[in-house]
């Protein structure tokens, strides 16, 4: 009897899980603050990978920077924060930069990758300036070693 609860329990949970992922899609249910948050950390770390030189660090930190930020272009079409949908910001301000740090990486041209990630660093901070966020992205190439 306990087997067979145990059994149903976990193909129940299983069912559900299956079920939540059926549509292929990934939910976000953070706020715009707490993405904001995740984009720090890889913006920080992928710093310190392009001052490392670490090829694939950085590459896999761009890669889920730029994740996190078409999530929010897709998810934050409006908020109590924005002027206008973040995709407007994303696709005219970041992305290109976004490629840039990318092929500069995968080039293996460092001083290309940190001038693409200092940019991408003052587009922030300018949109960050512009929205009144009391929030400074800091460029983490020019922090001390």
């Amino acid at each position: 009897m306990i087997r067979i609860l145990i059994v149903t329990l976990f193909t129940a949970t299983a069912l559900a899980t299956c079920d939540s992922f059926s549509d292929g899609s990934v939910k976000n249910i953070k706020d715009l603050d707490e993405n904001m948050i995740d984009l720090r950390m890889y913006h920080e770390n992928l710093g310190d990978a392009i001052v490392k030189k670490d090829r694939d660090e950085a590459l896999w930190l761009e890669t889920g920077m730029d994740s996190v930020l078409r999530v929010v272009a897709g998810k934050f079409d409006e908020h109590r924060k924005l002027k206008k949908p973040f995709i407007e910001s994303y696709e005219k301000d970041l992305h290109p930069f976004i490629g840039q740090i990318h092929s500069s990486i995968e080039k293996g041209s460092w001083s290309e990758a940190g001038n693409a990630y200092t940019l991408l660093t003052k587009k922030c901070n300018g949109c960050h300036k512009d929205l009144d966020v009391d929030k400074e992205v800091q460029n983490w190439l020019l922090r001390p070693q």
